[in-house]
């Protein structure tokens, strides 16, 4: 059944990436940081292991943790669980170590949303690493909600394929669509009504965010998200279009700008 959009309130405030400004981005510091602030959720990154286990990781190599040129899926959960994911950032966080994705429901699914983001580059694409990662990511999503209320828990992705596989296995899971950076309302139009069906929202890029786009995802029941916003003018944007979550890498600081009525 089609979630309606979130009536006119304060945006949910997402901790992108976590609180990615003041720790090592997906890694349960930056997740236990964020929600010191007053957030209403965690978006996260996720791409999977060359033996087949979700890890929470952004960039397809190890390039910012390890300086290695490596990709994330060809080598095993030992291999990367082996790697310092936080003396990259600080040395305080040294030793930080690596998030799965079950880790990752288990300690913060209870506690607040989370923006489940499945990262799939085109060789994850033609070699059928994307489609496998999907399928374990809708297995462990459906398995953490007989203990986690369903509400806090999206999967999103720039793939529209991967996002109607991951409906096709789980029809009551919340889907978003990231879009496109470049000509969004263009390659929005190409979508067929059925074709949004099985979403609950989109979320764009704060500096492609537009009345048009915004209109489009309204007539067809969406919740509007937009990232990442780490700016006063970037927020004023935001809530001047009335989106329903402002994805951003500064929590703390959107918190006490949104409190402050500067936001308006």
């Amino acid at each position: 059944m089609q979630n309606p959009p979130v009536p006119d309130h304060t945006p949910w405030r997402i901790a992108h990436r976590g609180a990615r400004d003041e720790a090592p981005e997906n890694t349960r510091a930056a997740f236990e940081r964020a929600l010191e602030y007053p957030v209403d959720g965690i978006e996260l990154d996720i791409r999977m292991s060359a033996d087949g286990v979700p890890v929470i990781q952004h960039d397809p190599t190890l390039w910012r943790v390890a300086r290695q040129r490596r990709r994330v899926a060809e080598q095993t959960h030992a291999q990367l669980a082996r790697l310092d994911w936080g003396g990259w950032f600080h040395r305080d966080y040294s030793n930080e170590p690596l998030l799965t994705l079950e880790r990752t429901l288990s300690l913060f699914g209870g506690r607040t949303r989370l923006l489940l983001e499945i990262k799939a580059s085109p060789a994850d694409q033609a070699s059928g690493h994307a489609e496998r990662l999907t399928r374990t990511v809708v297995e462990q999503v459906d398995a953490a909600r007989r203990e986690i209320f369903s509400g806090h828990l999206f999967i999103l992705s720039f793939d529209p394929h991967l996002l109607r596989l991951a409906h096709r296995l789980d029809p009551d899971g919340q889907y978003v669509l990231n879009v496109p950076q470049r000509h969004p309302e263009l390659t929005l139009g190409l979508m067929t009504a059925t074709e949004t069906l099985h979403l609950t929202a989109i979320c764009a890029d704060v500096r492609t965010l537009s009345e048009a786009l915004v209109s489009w995802a309204r007539a067809r029941g969406l919740r509007v998200f937009t990232y990442t916003c780490n700016a006063p003018r970037q927020v004023r944007k935001a809530t001047r279009q009335g989106v329903d979550a402002i994805l951003t890498d500064r929590p703390g600081w959107l918190t006490r700008y949104l409190d402050s009525g500067a936001g308006r």
